[in-house]
């Protein structure tokens, strides 16, 4: 492992935030005023990515053990900060048609076996062929050659980034006079003499490799690629190292701390994906000794990156799933659990081959994507349907804030819903007028990506970018499913019954009463409030009418996105999570019929809204599983707050919870465990808690950066101590 000195050096480091991100944008703007006016986009692009590349700073840090970094702030000169203000000035009303457009969608994970196997150069080799048998009588034929000749121009442009990083490491090792920082440095110096342009043969080679591209992809290309499943397409390399005396188990710990620092440096705190266990493409259940690296390095670092999870099966090793629950009993928030026969059935229902769907990850929060071959749209768009209660109880309108795009106007007549039959119904037919408006735009929008961007570099390691000559977001990628989000279902749920209690069972209120109330923010209604907070059903707690609730809109809005596919055939699949989305919208969005007050974070999750789980963990499962979650591929968060007494003391108990958890055919589960006391004092003493960690819904952050809505949220949320 790291030395304790060195990696708080790192970690003080990653805080004073040294990095310097204006020198990839002034290198970015010079390059798309040489480029712009390319004949045709994906060159262009290519074009301004290469110019990047030749020219970005081949930056190595003293503590670096693997090569691909931001530059230091002193390489971006007064000079270029003169300049690229001057360069703003020229690009102002540019729109957002130009040539530096990404195809990338921040969530997917390049072929990395395909790079370690075969090199650049051997993809090269590859384009090569396919040129080659382009026949003129094809009417593509224009367009796959220009497609080819972007990706050339990318993967030539790589290797000569790759060769300066040598160089530069080469430089360094000869001035150092530390013989064991020199061996560090030769270290990189040869790896990047192999790779990427040639296949991987050892294992610091294997991980150089893969760092290197994906940095480039993430820092100077536009792109994007997560780290994928480092335990499985790393584990070859691990096992002919240690076999032959290479390597040990204290190098790779340390160069997988490394891997995780180099994660917080060029992502911040926007979650960075890893996933270890689960399978391997061909089904077999894939556990082994870097499995165990990959998540004891959560700790060892204890930054918010990358954001780790693992794929739980009931081949997991119990003494694996007990080292996952320690670092969330620690407060580290990871990993997360994602049910691997859940979300490989939902994939497969999805139209993705088996192969494929044993081979996912989660690409930054909970959503899902095959490996290597995918151009997947995460929370797009995020979609708050408690909007569409504010249209039916006011006249079609909204209450407070934001309209939604609709597919028409809403009518609506309070007084004409009799029975709860004809407000759900109205209820149903609001949801589809919302989903239907936001959905039309975002077909527009993949239309528009289609004909005016591009992703050269990580269309050559995405199945069937290469073979079918198109660009990944141009229907070059096996799979273009496109998840809408919908933050704040859960108060749906509570709200419509809670009207059925209050209204139509009880007869206590009537429906313009509440909706009286809602624009008043039950400023007057404290008692109405209270009554809607506790004594109507929530979702949650095990409450099968309410739970009822839940699962038919579940189904009804799965029925509803299977309406639509996009220009390159993408189809779309519902999501239950919230990135920050959840506060964003709670201040965009009226007070709602559960007691919600507006400007109030909305639910996260598919659990219970912050502080309803009130009969325990055990209920709140049951009620989760009442839905069949193998159709929410888009993604779908459980969180749960444990005390952490009871993380200590009844830690087997946990053990079991989560299998009965995954054996119920619920989609993913994860941990806060921190003490009220704590969240508490750092809202009022932040400068003491610089490095806490809490769980949002879907990814980890720390505490003192959020916004006070969210960290309210967090706190609101019910502490359990026993099961």
């Amino acid at each position: 492992m790291l030395s304790e000195e060195r990696k708080q050096r790192i970690r003080d480091h990653i805080f004073n935030r040294k990095n310097c991100v204006p020198c990839a944008e002034y290198y970015a703007d010079k390059a798309y005023l040489l480029y712009k006016d390319v004949r045709f986009q994906n060159e262009a692009k290519a074009n301004i990515t290469a110019y990047q590349m030749d020219h970005f700073p081949a930056c190595i840090d003293d503590d670096d053990l693997l090569a691909g970094r931001f530059c230091l702030e002193e390489q971006y000169t007064p000079e270029m900060e003169a300049e690229l203000k001057e360069m703003r000035i020229r690009l102002e009303g540019v729109g957002a048609l130009n040539a530096r457009a990404s195809n990338s969608t921040g969530h997917r994970v390049i072929d990395y076996e395909k790079l370690l196997q075969k090199g650049i150069n051997g993809v090269l080799k590859e384009i090569e062929g396919y040129e080659k048998a382009i026949v003129f009588s094809d009417p593509a034929c224009a367009a796959k050659r220009s497609f080819y000749r972007s990706c050339r121009t990318e993967l030539l442009a790589a290797v000569r980034f790759a060769e300066r990083y040598r160089a530069e490491a080469e430089r360094k090792a000869a001035e150092t006079s530390d013989p064991e920082r020199k061996a560090e440095l030769e270290r990189i110096a040869a790896a990047m003499a192999v790779v990427p342009a040639a296949p991987a043969t050892t294992f610091f080679e294997a991980l150089q490799s893969v760092w290197f591209v994906e940095f480039l992809l993430q820092a100077i290309s536009g792109d994007t690629s997560l780290t994928g499943r480092p335990d499985n397409y790393l584990y070859p390399y691990y096992v002919r190292d240690k076999a032959c005396g290479r390597i040990d188990d204290d190098t790779v710990m340390s160069l997988i701390e490394d891997l995780y620092f180099k994660h917080n440096m060029l992502y911040g705190s926007w979650p960075a994906s890893i996933m270890v266990g689960g399978r391997d493409r061909n089904g077999k259940p894939n556990w082994n000794e870097l499995s165990y690296m990959f998540v004891r390095a959560i700790g060892t670092t204890g930054l918010v990156n990358p954001s780790v999870s693992v794929c739980y099966n009931e081949a997991i090793p119990e003494d694996l799933l007990d080292l996952c629950l320690e670092m969330n009993r620690q407060g580290y928030t990871r990993p997360a659990l994602f049910n691997d026969d859940v979300v490989i059935r939902g994939l497969m229902d999805a139209g993705v081959r088996y192969e494929d769907a044993c081979y996912y990850i989660h690409s930054t929060c909970v959503e899902i994507t095959p490996i290597a071959a995918s151009n997947i749209r995460v929370a797009t768009p995020y979609i708050n349907l408690n909007k569409g209660l504010e249209y039916i109880l006011n006249d079609g309108k909204k209450i407070f804030g934001n309209d939604f795009r609709l597919l028409h106007d809403v009518e609506s007549d309070i007084d004409s819903y009799d029975t709860f039959d004809s407000f759900y119904a109205k209820a149903k037919e609001t949801i589809d007028n919302i989903i239907k408006g936001e959905l039309m735009e975002i077909q527009d929008c993949c239309l528009y990506n289609e004909k005016y961007c591009a992703s050269p570099f990580a269309s050559c390691f995405l199945n069937d970018c290469l073979a079918l000559g198109k660009d990944s977001g141009a229907g070059g990628a096996r799979y273009n499913f496109i998840y809408p989000c919908f933050p704040g279902f859960i108060n749906l749920i509570d709200s419509i019954a809670a009207i059925r209690k209050c209204v139509y069972e009880d007869k206590i209120v009537t429906l313009r009463e509440i909706a009286d109330a809602m624009r008043d923010n039950f400023e007057e209604e404290g008692r109405l409030r209270a009554f809607l907070l506790n004594k109507c059903p929530k979702f949650g707690n095990d409450i099968d009418e309410v739970d009822a609730i839940g699962s038919d809109l579940f189904n009804y809005i799965r029925d509803e996105l299977k309406l639509f596919r996009t220009s390159i055939g993408g189809t779309f699949h519902p999501s239950y999570f919230a990135w920050i989305m959840h506060g964003v919208y709670g201040e965009q969005c009226a007070a709602t019929p559960d007691g919600r007050r507006q400007a109030e974070a909305l639910s996260e999750c598919l659990g219970a809204v912050q502080g309803m789980d009130k009969n325990g963990p055990t209920a709140l499962m049951r009620s989760v599983s009442k839905i069949d979650q193998m159709y929410g591929i888009g993604g779908i968060a459980t969180n749960f707050r444990f005390s952490r007494s009871m993380m200590r003391d009844g830690f087997g108990a946990v053990r079991e919870f989560v299998r009965e958890f995954m054996r119920n055919g619920n989609f993913e589960m994860q941990f806060n465990v921190v003490d009220q006391e704590t969240l508490l004092d750092a809202q009022k003493h932040p400068e003491k808690y610089r490095t806490l960690l809490v769980r949002i819904a879907g990814y980890s952050d720390y505490f003192v950066d959020l916004a006070p809505v969210l960290q309210n949220e967090v706190i609101k949320r019910l502490e359990h101590d026993n099961l």
